[in-house]
C-alpha cells in the first residue's frame, strides 16, 4: 500500500507511469550526471496523486537524491544551475515589514537576504549545507543544518516570517516539513512558499522535464494543491501569485546585454506565441497561520 506523503491515512491514487531509462538517459546526456545507482533496477517509476489536494509525488520514495547526487549536480552544472536573484526573492521581500524575525528554509548562500538589506530585519538560515553555513556566517547570518524537525520543536512561534523557495518540490515527505514550518510561525506569521508550477507538468506539457524528475524532483505543486493544503497544517491563503513574462523578459534581457522595450516586447510575443505557459513558471503561495 502507497502512503500519502502529504496528508497521512488520505487516500492516492496513481496517475501514470515513467520510464526509468528514459529519466538515466537525460540526466547523463544534458547535466552529465549518473544517477542510474537511485533506481535499483527499477523498470519504471510512478506518479501518485493525494486525491483530498491534487498534489503529486514520485514513487517510490528511494528514488530521491541523496548527497551524491546534489554534489555532482552542482559540481558539474553550477553555472547553469545557480541563480543569486530570482524573481520569488523579490516578490517575498517587499511583503516583508521592517523589523521582522526571518527564517529561511533552504537558504543556500543566503541570496534572498540580500533583498531584505536595508529593512533591519532579524534573519536565519536552515540549510544542510556546511558550504552554505560558511556564506552565511561571514555575512553575519544565523544559521542551523539541523534537521527541519528538530530545528522546529527547539523553535516553536519564533518567526514573523518562514520562507521555502524552490525546495518544497525536493522534499519525499513534504507533509512534515509543511509542518515544521508553520510550527516556527508566530500567531498570525506568513509562510512564504514558491515551487516550480506544474500544470500539469512543468512548463504544462513536459512530464519527462529533468529536472523536474527524481532524483532532483519529489513532487508536483500548482496552485490547486497549494490552496488546499492550507486548512491541515492550520494556515489560511493569503495571495497566491505567479511569475509573469515581465520578469522573464528582464531577465533575457540581461543576459544577452541588449536593451530596450522593443527587444523586451518580442521576447513577450515569441513566449506568448509559442508557449504562454513559461509565464507561469513559478508559484508563489502567501499564507497567514491561524
Amino acid at each position: 500500500m502507497i502512503e500519502n506523503t502529504l496528508l497521512k491515512n488520505s487516500p492516492v491514487q496513481e496517475v501514470e507511469s515513467l520510464e526509468v531509462n528514459r529519466i538515466i538517459n537525460d540526466y547523463k546526456k544534458k547535466y552529465g550526471v549518473d544517477v542510474s545507482y537511485l533506481f535499483n533496477n527499477l523498470n519504471e517509476i510512478k506518479i501518485i496523486k493525494c486525491t483530498k489536494t491534487g498534489f503529486r509525488f514520485y514513487y517510490p520514495l528511494t528514488v530521491e537524491g541523496d548527497n551524491k547526487f546534489y554534489v555532482d549536480l552542482y559540481s558539474i552544472n553550477k553555472d547553469r544551475l545557480y541563480q543569486i536573484t530570482k524573481w520569488e526573492f523579490k516578490e517575498a521581500a517587499k511583503m516583508i515589514k521592517d523589523g521582522s524575525s526571518v527564517l529561511d528554509v533552504g537558504c543556500g548562500g543566503g541570496n534572498f537576504f540580500e533583498e531584505l538589506k536595508g529593512k533591519n530585519c532579524k534573519c536565519y538560515g536552515l540549510d544542510k549545507s556546511d558550504y552554505a553555513g560558511e556564506l552565511l556566517r561571514s555575512k553575519g547570518i544565523e544559521f542551523t543544518n539541523e534537521d527541519i524537525e528538530t530545528f522546529a520543536d527547539k523553535n516553536q512561534e519564533k518567526f514573523d516570517y518562514v520562507t521555502g523557495f524552490q525546495i518544497l518540490e525536493h522534499v519525499k515527505h513534504p507533509g512534515e516539513f509543511i509542518s515544521s514550518m508553520a510550527k516556527m510561525l508566530k500567531k498570525d506569521g506568513t509562510l512564504i512558499i514558491a515551487v516550480p508550477n506544474n500544470e500539469p507538468y512543468f512548463l504544462k506539457y513536459d512530464k519527462y522535464h529533468t529536472l523536474n524528475l527524481p532524483p532532483h524532483h519529489m513532487g508536483m505543486w500548482n496552485k490547486e494543491s497549494l490552496t488546499n493544503i492550507a486548512p491541515h497544517f492550520g494556515l489560511k491563503l493569503h495571495d497566491f501569485k505567479y511569475e509573469g513574462l515581465d520578469y522573464i523578459a528582464n531577465f533575457f534581457t540581461k543576459k544577452t546585454g541588449i536593451k530596450g522595450a522593443f527587444f523586451s516586447g518580442m521576447i513577450k510575443f515569441f513566449f506568448k506565441l509559442f508557449n504562454n505557459s513559461l509565464g507561469k513558471r513559478t508559484a508563489l503561495a502567501i499564507y497567514k497561520k491561524i
